[in-house]
Formats: C-alpha cells, sequence, structure tokens
C-alpha cells in the first residue's frame, strides 16, 4: 500500500510554516509555560463584563442549532477562535490532524483510541484498556462502553475495523500515515478490537491509535473519494459540527452527550482570517477570544486590555541538512565550524525576539527523547577559524577561505515563503563571511525545493521539522540513503533499535545515544526551536500547554462567571 499526503487546501509544508509563522519560543533553560497577563485587576473587571459581548459577536457566522450548553451556562456561551487555515475537508481517513491549531476542527469531532498526553505519555480515550503482545506485533483494544456517535449510536469493534481497514486500502484516498505497519483488524467482540501489524512499532499506540475513528453504519458502501462525509461528519468527539461557510467559519456545538463529560463552553466558533493582521484587529475588537500569534505581535497583544498568552512548546526546529557529498562540507571538521560561526542565539534573540532556544540535536527540549547531555556546538568564531585551519584552508586575497584551489563557496536552499528562516540564514550568511565563508541564501518556490531535494541538487537545504509525537519521524531521515548523505553504522543501528522495543525508558536510551553520534558527526546543522505562542482574554481558564495539541483539554475551557 502506498503511503499518501493528507489532503488541505494548503500543501503541507506550507501548513507547517504557518504555524512557523504562529509560534514562539520556550524559556531558555526550561520547557515551562510562561502566561503573560496584560491587564490589572480594573482592566480585568472591565473586560469581565465584555467576555459575554465577545462571545455574542457573531455576524456572518451564527450557528443554526441548539446550544443546550450555553442554555444552561450563558457565561460560557461562546469561544471565538480565529485561524488562517481552512482544511479541504473534515474526513480524519482523509485528513491527517497532526498541525494545530490549523486542525482544531477535526481533533474536535474526532476521537482516536488513545491520546498524547501532556507529559508525552499515551492515555486513553475510545479505548479504555489496551494489551500489547510479547512481540509488539499485536494490539487488543478494550473500547469505553459509553462512547456512542452524535446520533446516538454506539462506538463499536465494528467502526475500529472499518477505519483501520479503510486506512490501509490504498483505494480509498486515504493517508495511512501512523498505520503503515497495520496488516489486519479483527473484531473480537462488540467492544474488543485487535490489531496486527507486520513488525513491531513503538510509535503505533501514539500516532496510529490517535488517528480518528470513523462510523461504519454511515460510511459502509460509500465511496470514501467522492463521499461529503468531510464536510457533513458525524462524530464521537465532544463538539459536533453545525455548519462550515467555506471561507468564512466553522461553527460547533458542544456534545452534551460526551462519555468523557459534556464541554463547559456551549458553542465553538472558529474564523478563517485573511491575514495576521485581521486576526490582531478582531482580537482587540473583541470579534475572537483566541488566537495563535507571532513574536512580532507580542506589543500588539501587550496593548490589548484583559489578554493573556500561553507559550507552549513544541517538538519541531529548524535546520540545515549539508550535502555530506559537497566538497567542503564532508569533512566534519567544516561541518563543526560552521555550527561554531553561527550566532544561533543571535538568531534567537533578533529573528524570534528571545522567544526561543539553540538546539543541538533532533530532539528539543519538548521532546521526552531530549538528551541535555549530548554535545554542544556555542558561538565561538576562534574555534571556527581553528578547525578550518585545521581541516586545510587558507585565506585568499579576497578574504574568502580556499582549499585545494577552491574558494569556499557553498548555498543554502530554503523555502520563499519561510521568512523567518530566511532572516535566520541571513545572519547566519553574515556570521560565516565573517569567518571567510562565501554563503548564499537561496530562496525557492516548493516545487523547486522539492524537484532540488529529491534530485540531491543542492549544498545545503534549510527547512522546519515537525516530529509531532516521536522522534522516529526524523531519526528515519539519518539513516543510510537518506536524502543529504549522511553515513554512519551507529547511527543505522541505533535508529534501528528504537523501533525494536515497545520499552520506553529503552527508547529514551537509545535516542539519547542517537543524538550524541549525531551531534559529534554535526549529521545536521541544527538551528534553533520555537514555541507555539497563544493569545486569549484574560477570562479565559484552561488552557494549558501541550507538545503537540493546545486544545487537548479545550472540554475543560470555562470563561469566568
Amino acid at each position: 500500500m502506498s503511503k499518501k499526503s493528507f489532503s488541505t487546501k494548503t500543501p503541507r509544508r506550507y501548513a507547517l510554516t504557518l504555524i512557523g509563522l504562529m509560534i514562539a519560543a520556550l524559556l531558555a533553560a526550561c520547557g515551562d509555560a510562561t502566561v503573560t497577563t496584560t491587564s490589572s485587576s480594573a482592566t480585568t473587571a472591565a473586560t469581565t463584563s465584555s467576555s459575554n459581548t465577545i462571545g455574542a459577536t457573531n455576524g456572518a457566522t451564527t450557528a443554526t442549532g441548539n446550544t443546550t450548553a450555553a442554555a444552561t451556562n450563558p457565561a460560557n456561551s461562546q469561544l471565538i477562535i480565529g485561524t488562517l487555515v481552512e482544511l479541504a475537508n473534515l474526513n480524519p481517513l482523509t485528513t491527517l490532524a497532526d498541525h494545530f491549531p490549523e486542525h482544531a476542527p477535526q481533533t474536535l469531532l474526532f476521537d482516536g483510541l488513545t491520546q498524547f498526553l501532556p507529559d508525552s505519555t499515551i492515555g486513553p480515550r475510545l479505548a479504555s484498556s489496551w494489551e500489547i503482545s510479547k512481540d509488539g506485533k499485536e494490539y487488543t483494544f478494550k473500547l469505553n462502553p459509553k462512547a456512542t456517535w452524535w446520533d446516538g449510536q454506539p462506538v463499536t469493534a465494528d467502526d475500529v475495523k472499518f477505519t483501520y481497514d479503510s486506512l490501509i486500502d490504498a483505494n480509498t484516498g486515504s493517508s495511512n500515515e501512523g498505520a503503515e505497519a497495520v496488516v489486519s483488524t479483527t473484531v473480537i467482540d462488540a467492544q474488543t478490537v485487535k490489531i496486527t501489524l507486520s513488525q513491531s512499532d513503538p510509535t503505533f499506540l501514539s500516532r496510529g491509535c490517535s488517528r480518528g475513528i470513523v462510523p461504519q453504519h454511515i460510511l459502509k458502501g460509500q465511496d470514501l473519494n467522492k463521499t461529503d462525509f468531510g464536510r457533513k461528519p458525524v462524530g464521537s468527539g465532544p463538539y459536533k459540527l453545525v455548519s462550515w461557510q467555506q471561507g468564512s467559519s466553522y461553527v460547533l456545538e458542544a456534545n452534551t452527550n460526551y462519555f468523557l463529560g459534556a464541554p463547559n463552553i456551549g458553542k465553538v466558533i472558529i474564523k478563517i482570517l485573511p491575514n495576521q493582521n485581521v486576526l490582531l484587529t478582531q482580537l482587540r475588537s473583541g470579534e475572537i477570544n483566541y488566537a495563535p500569534v507571532t513574536p512580532r505581535d507580542l506589543k500588539t497583544i501587550e496593548s490589548i486590555p484583559g489578554s493573556k498568552v500561553l507559550e507552549n512548546p513544541t517538538p519541531r526546529f529548524y535546520d540545515i541538512a549539508p550535502n555530506h557529498q559537497n566538497f567542503f562540507l564532508q569533512d566534519v571538521k567544516v561541518r563543526q565550524a560552521i555550527l561554531f560561526a553561527i550566532d544561533r542565539q543571535g538568531i534567537v534573540d533578533k529573528v524570534l525576539l528571545g522567544h526561543g532556544v539553540v538546539i543541538d540535536s533532533n530532539a528539543t527540549p519538548a521532546s521526552w527523547a531530549y538528551n541535555s547531555e549530548a554535545p554542544k556546538h556555542p558561538y565561538d568564531p576562534a574555534k571556527a577559524k581553528q578547525l578550518l585551519t585545521e581541516a586545510g584552508f587558507t585565506t585568499g586575497s579576497d578574504g574568502i577561505l580556499v582549499k585545494d584551489g577552491k574558494p569556499f563557496k557553498i548555498s543554502f536552499l530554503v523555502n520563499t515563503y519561510d521568512t523567518a528562516l530566511i532572516q535566520a540564514l541571513t545572519v547566519a550568511q553574515q556570521n560565516l563571511k565573517d569567518i571567510g565563508i562565501d554563503l548564499t541564501v537561496s530562496p525557492v518556490d516548493a516545487a523547486v525545493f522539492g524537484a532540488k531535494r529529491k534530485a540531491k541538487d543542492f549544498d545545503g537545504l534549510s527547512r522546519a521539522w515537525n516530529p509531532v509525537y516521536d522522534p522516529d519521524q526524523y531519526a528515519a531521515l539519518v539513516k543510510t540513503g537518506n536524502f543529504y548523505g549522511y553515513s554512519n553504522p551507529e547511527a543505522d543501528r541505533l535508529a534501528a533499535a528504537t523501533l525494536n522495543t515497545t520499552d520506553q525508558a529503552a527508547r529514551k536510551k537509545l535516542y539519547a545515544d542517537l543524538q550524541v553520534v549525531l551531534d559529534n558527526d554535526v549529521a545536521k546543522l541544527w538551528l534553533y526551536s520555537e514555541n507555539e505562542l497563544h493569545a486569549f482574554n484574560v477570562n479565559l481558564n484552561g488552557p494549558k500547554t501541550h507538545p503537540v495539541n493546545i486544545f487537548w483539554n479545550l472540554r475543560e475551557w470555562q470563561f469566568q462567571k
């Protein structure tokens, strides 16, 4: 079966970068969240009454359905979220919800068997418990007998089987991401289901089992490539879709019969906005009361009475993949020198306005696999020059380093839409010039970027990576045969070993060892990680940090009474 990319209105790379444009970073030495409140007690008092006014500002997005939760709790009538991305459809079979907050609608409408918790452990959702066979190939799930679809039908093992059978069927147009190893799904009884894998996959509980389950009684017999289920879904999640006005908004109402407890907020309106300026304007006016923002928006947010900001650490990071076949970059001393020469903390300070953290490995401090003891490469131009001298470079008459008669000139590719990364590379360009390396920053469109990556036609290629649930999504890219030419048998061994055990402690140790190998080799030129910044009304209680999904506990959010 072939693996398919998710279907959204926006290309996946762009969606990921939009998130990058909406985020800020964690505190320099820890992964704790910072909440900044920009209101005094007087301002809070002044805005308490306006929270209901904000909730009543519907405009063209007024829902037509009943909102029973709002009727019983008017103070928590509705939350209005601003977003810049609209999904092509809400069907979890074809649209993979692994980028947040853009995928808020889908994650609120559908439940998976499991859920990824803030501490990076796996918790129950539709499944109340599960067992894993000794060989790691069989997962047996017990479903929560209280779980129902919005139409009142129970969620059963038949629904789980239908979902995974569809995910692995190449003819359905589904994305099997996270379920690549699934071979079969067997119904044991109405509340028990067994999923068999072709090989042990320790990431299955996080990546594969967080996929939204769909109702067999609605979709059976339909052509999944043509069904309108993606626009008129029936889910089991804490919210129901009332309406979707394309290009304008989604309107959701609380599922008061939700098996884990009815949400506090009766209605959620997700407004689709054209750009960040409009988003900020609507935050200021009170037309929305929650939105993802960028570091450069903070001054504006600070001027909005009754607002606060939550910084949310994530596993996402930016790096440069050096072509290990390049005449200059094939030398580990050269790669080390480049890392020492780039003022990455300066990039964090200037580009991210201090809301970031320098990284030296393929796991960020927000990842459960992060190794804080991995080798570091602090800004040290003198050390960089020393390494380049040891590598056989001399300085030419124009100030550019030369080796074997070749001037040290290289180019790093970057996507044109990735403005923050382009700014970061511009800082690196000057840093490298200071030690005699002539770097050209080459922004190209996504099509050219992808083609050059596939052809390995680059000196360096810079982009963001988002190993959403598990580092294995990135570890695969360090194995021999990767697109940038890095190869180390020990890295291959460790990367493979991480997938051969379901023991999380053992995997953490393997990933820690892998990070040391990669850092010593400077397999990549790691740059920085940045966090999501979320601005919302000071009267909104409940948002908490989460490495993947800021809306993981939206059911518990509520406005102060």
